[in-house]
């Protein structure tokens, strides 16, 4: 029976402080992720067997697809410790602790949802998603139904833990949870823990080249800066050097671990060190759009948009929030006239001269339900004095509608600071359809995707760029009412 000092656990500076975390923080959730090239594969898998051999922890390490796994996980791990073979079952592909029997480690992946939920019933004390941006949303909080350790063999609570680098199906969700800590629901900061993750965090890619200049290993962890191991590696690093000649975008993903850029990103364009700016009191000429994506079970989004004369849109402020349309109109009135509220400065009380909506604000609520309501979202915002007119954003002119957006940036678009933290996450983090690239992923269908401030969004820019009729009401109580002119037949709507 081969002894435990058999296995040769070292950890970088990273890894360590993931294993640490593990073992003695109370979150449940850590995400270990950034650049290319900072060993995360390597440290899960080391830290699966060091916990199943030191602490009798079952395991589960995932992977979207089977092939990966074996690349990253199964075959690097025999070529290192070659007599781990003897207790791995191929069948069942889980690794059996070389000192008592037990099940240690199970390497499993899925590629769809329904092959998920194979993974029901067996309880991990800890589950390593490796790579977690390429598993959708939906796999990851159903793994995490089996993320229990009813024996206690941990010392801390039971872990998920997420390596991921940008980009992926579920970069919106990751990016949320872990990067910009925006959480929903049942979600609660206290859960989640974040470790940043870069090239040269990982020695093994500049170790000849420090051998060569007589630098240990231990000089560059413990006597260089952060800057030096960074100037090294990318100076001399020759992993470094093949990622520093990819496009601009994929070389801030993959070589500095930038959540903000990745491969398939809907808003390449858009920059926010240049285009997030500090907030100013609108001038009373400009034209201010209000804008109104409905919600019910999700998010309902509320903004303000301004053009100013050079043609310039600065996108004001954003109300994001779920609640009962009767509430939310009476907070969006006092949100835009209250002088407490955070936009006054800049407004002063000024309404929008008018308001957009998507076509489900003029539908009957709960039209299908057995006893009908025959309020309308509309009913609710005339009340308190906002008046929508219906969007021009049908089938025929939804892209257009993106498009104008897009058109518009780097250079005259402009999103106040402070007051815009939905828009700008959904802005760095939504990435395009994978079967029509001009649209957003899942094209406004997928409840996973967190677009409805994109949506208000696009509604109140097209509306900006497009003529209106002159207005037709206006008085101390009511937004003035334009009608928008389009492409779209807006039916027996009346005015």
């Amino acid at each position: 029976m081969p002894e435990t000092n058999q296995i040769n656990l070292t950890y970088q500076p990273k890894q360590k402080i993931l294993l640490k975390t593990i073992l003695h923080s109370e979150y449940e959730w850590i995400g270990y992720g950034g650049a290319r090239g900072g060993a995360k594969s390597h440290a899960i898998r080391d830290i699966a067997i060091d916990l199943g051999l030191n602490y009798g922890v079952y395991s589960l390490i995932f992977r979207r697809y089977s092939q990966e796994l074996l690349d990253n996980h199964i075959n690097p791990m025999f070529s290192r410790y070659p007599f781990l073979r003897d207790y791995f079952n191929k069948s069942e592909r889980i690794l059996y602790s070389p000192i008592n029997g037990d099940p240690m480690v199970r390497f499993g992946y899925a590629e769809s949802i329904d092959d998920v939920y194979k993974f029901q019933g067996t309880e991990y004390p800890v589950i390593f998603i490796d790579e977690a941006t390429q598993s959708t949303q939906e796999m990851i909080e159903w793994l995490s139904t089996s993320n229990r350790d009813s024996r206690g063999v941990l010392p801390s609570k039971a872990k998920m833990v997420l390596t991921m680098n940008p980009g992926g199906v579920s970069h919106p969700y990751i990016k949320r949870i872990f990067v910009d800590k925006v959480y929903v629901q049942n979600e609660s900061p206290a859960d989640y823990y974040f470790i940043q993750a870069h090239v040269w965090d990982n020695v093994m890619w500049s170790k000849r080249e420090l051998k060569e200049r007589g630098v240990s290993v231990n000089d560059y962890y413990k006597k260089w800066t952060e800057e030096q191991r960074k100037e090294f590696t990318i100076k001399h690093s020759s992993y470094a050097k093949r990622l520093s000649k990819l496009p601009p975008q994929l070389q801030k993903a993959y070589l500095y671990g930038d959540w903000n850029v990745f491969a398939g990103m809907f808003w390449k364009d858009f920059d926010a060190s240049k285009e997030v700016i500090k907030p100013f009191p609108i001038p009373s000429e400009w034209k201010i759009a209000g804008s109104l994506d409905p919600g019910f079970s999700s998010p309902l989004s509320f903004g303000l948009t301004a053009k100013s004369p050079q043609g310039n849109i600065y996108r004001i402020a954003t109300y994001y929030n779920i609640d009962s349309i009767p509430r939310h109109a009476k907070a969006i009135r006092k949100w835009l006239t209250d002088k407490e509220s955070p936009i006054y400065p800049y407004l002063e009380g000024r309404l929008p001269d008018y308001t957009v909506a998507g076509r489900d604000a003029f539908s009957k609520l709960d039209k299908s339900a057995i006893v009908s309501n025959e309020e309308t979202i509309e009913n609710y915002f005339v009340r308190e004095g906002l008046h929508l007119l219906p969007a021009n954003d049908g089938s025929g002119t939804r892209l257009q509608n993106w498009w104008t957006w897009k058109g518009l940036m780097p250079d005259r678009y402009f999103v106040f600071d402070k007051l815009n933290e939905p828009l700008i996450m959904q802005l760095t983090s939504t990435m395009s359809d994978e079967r029509i690239v001009e649209d957003i992923q899942g094209r406004g269908n997928d409840p996973n995707v967190e677009d409805h401030a994109l949506d208000d969004q696009k509604l109140a820019i097209a509306s900006l760029w497009t003529p209106v009729i002159e207005v037709v009401e206006k008085d101390s109580n009511a937004i003035a009412r334009s009608f928008v002119v389009g492409k779209e037949d807006f039916g027996d709507y009346k005015f």
